[in-house]
């Protein structure tokens, strides 16, 4: 009943839509908070819901991911908002790769939306996997099953409406989410027989509330410096040149708007310390209530159950359902606004250009449904080879890591477009060269070669592409 809800009102506030840029931009009308409240769905998402209190809740987990989800999160947004919003807005663009041909050329151009398209499948390959888990814990069925219902529904949202549904619905969804971890935060610490001290004490004994390594070590995944320099690059190329987060804030009236738009989304800083609060608390109550052999089985297989575990478990009927449905639907409107995106860049990027240069709205409008589709049929798929494969990696981890090839050489390229920097020959043999030696970097560290961890591979392929 919420997820048809939520889908009614969301296609009801968005009005349906008209055309290509009704489907792709929401005809550019959205007020900013909405369009805010959307970024903030998208990136709080079933990641940050499912993943952060997992990673708290493995074994060696602590908070020590916060240095990149906060420091570096911060940093990014105030570059976005103040190096490319403005220059995005000067012309009617559907996308930062419609910037990038504007500034430089269709080489790096088509180059760019490549690279956008692998690093989208690879990251909402994962992002779809974390929300398959969820399903899997509440009615136990297999992690190819959840895939598949989980890419349907999102398939039926992204056509139902484009972006202005899919907007409207984050927005009902983002409140949904935070008073979930709300309630979640509240029913725990109502069960728990001690106080607010006794708490801290437990969690800083076994070492839960580690915050800040300033180690140098290169091999760590989490320090101040992965977090300042690292994740700052991941967060500023996610938000200027990821068109699933991009094609949200070209939907608002003009460039003020969107970087009211981009400079509201910092308040998910709060809500990524809400669901720490939330992690840290599910840790506490299986430590004081303990799990059955079954439970923790299944816990020590993959720890990011942890917390659909405890609302199917031990949350109150009624209660339990609204907050997975909450979950569920949030994994289903990310998923969504990457389907959309996926077919923004294949329609206006491939068939528009190479394939069909005269198409009509309604031909483009019947291509981009049917790139929705197949896109969702790639994505399961790894998705479900996620899932058989990398049982062994933190989920949070392996969402940040996934566009790890892709997203240093489009943030670089993105750059040199603000100030026409480059020939195109160059641009393009500077990003291939930061593909090929990331992946070397990526294989090597996978053979134990390196002990470098693979977050410095995002510093290390922008100074690849410079040289």
């Amino acid at each position: 009943v919420f997820m048809l809800g939520t889908t009614l009102l969301g296609h009801w506030l968005g009005g349906g839509s008209r055309g290509l840029d009704g489907f792709f931009l929401g005809g550019r009308d959205l007020p900013w908070w909405a369009v805010s409240c959307s970024i903030m769905a998208s990136q709080l998402s079933a990641v940050t819901i499912i993943a952060v209190p997992g990673a708290i809740f493995r074994p060696d987990g602590n908070l020590l991911f916060l240095q990149g989800t906060l420091l570096g999160f911060v940093l990014a947004k105030f570059l976005m908002a103040y190096l490319f919003v403005k220059p995005f807005y000067e012309r009617k663009i559907y996308s930062p790769y419609d910037f990038i041909e504007y500034k430089l050329g269709q080489g790096p151009a088509q180059l760019s939306r490549g690279l956008f398209m692998v690093g989208a499948i690879l990251g909402h390959g994962v992002r779809l996997l974390t929300i398959a888990l969820v399903l899997n814990v509440v009615v136990d069925i297999s992690i190819g099953t959840s895939v598949l219902i989980i890419a349907a529904f999102a398939v039926l949202w992204t056509l139902m409406g484009g972006i202005k549904t899919v907007i409207w619905t984050d927005f009902v969804l983002f409140i949904m989410m935070v008073l979930g971890g709300v309630i979640t935060v509240l029913a725990i610490a109502n069960t728990l027989p001690f106080g607010f001290g006794e708490a801290v004490r437990q969690l800083d004994e076994a070492a839960k509330l580690r915050l800040i390594d300033v180690s140098l070590d290169p091999a760590k995944t989490w320090t101040l410096w992965t977090g300042l320099i690292a994740f700052a690059i991941f967060e500023l190329a996610q938000n200027a040149v990821d068109q699933v987060i991009t094609q949200r804030m070209m939907c608002c009236r003009d460039a003020r708007q969107a970087r009211k738009a981009v400079l509201g989304s910092l308040g998910i800083t709060l809500f990524t310390l809400l669901f720490t609060c939330v992690g840290l608390t599910v840790w506490l109550n299986f430590q004081h209530l303990g799990l059955d052999e079954a439970g923790a089985a299944l816990l020590a297989e993959q720890p990011s159950r942890a917390y659909p575990y405890y609302i199917v478990n031990q949350l109150p009927a009624g209660v339990s359902g609204l907050l997975i449905a909450g979950i569920f639907a949030a994994g289903i409107s990310t998923l969504d606004s990457a389907l959309a995106a996926l077919s923004e860049t294949t329609v206006n990027g491939i068939y528009r250009k190479w394939v069909r240069p005269n198409a009509t709205e309604q031909q483009s409008l019947r291509v981009s449904r049917l790139a929705v589709v197949s896109w969702a049929v790639v994505l399961s798929g790894l998705a479900y080879l996620a899932g058989r494969l990398v049982q062994d990696e933190g989920l949070l981890n392996l969402a940040y890591k996934a566009p790890i090839l892709t997203y240093g050489p489009l943030l670089m390229i993105a750059l040199c477009a603000l100030k026409r920097w480059g020939s195109p020959a160059t641009l393009i043999s500077g990003a291939l060269v930061a593909v090929a030696g990331s992946l070397a970097l990526v294989i090597a560290k996978r053979y134990e070669v390196i002990t470098m961890d693979e977050f410095w591979v995002y510093p290390i392929s922008c100074v690849v592409f410079l040289v």
